[in-house]
């Protein structure tokens, strides 16, 4: 290797050192500027997790309504029936007027 190319191969090294000294410093730096967004982050995402607990409990709250719903929809179905039906026996025994 003559005295060229060592000195070349020498500046190529020093180079590689400092641009990876540079990425580090810059960085730290880019960490150090972006600290506090990455802690808003954690904060929305903390209540982001809140909120979709909430969604949930509030779906399975819905969902055990309308359970409810058709639960009372079937039995006043059926209450008007035996109601018609007494009424139908109440005529046919003529116990109301018709």
């Amino acid at each position: 290797m003559n005295h060229e190319q060592l000195l070349q191969a020498i500046s190529d090294m020093m180079d590689q050192k400092l641009d990876e000294k540079l990425d580090q410093k810059l960085d730290e730096k880019l960490d150090e500027k972006l600290k506090p967004i990455y802690i808003r982050l954690d904060k929305v995402e903390s209540r982001l997790d809140k909120v979709e607990v909430k969604q949930d409990r509030t779906i399975r709250k819905l969902d055990d309504l309308q359970l409810d719903v058709k639960s009372a929809e079937r039995n006043i179905h059926r209450l008007q029936d035996e109601v018609e039906t007494v009424i139908e026996i109440l005529k046919i025994n003529e116990m109301v007027p018709q």
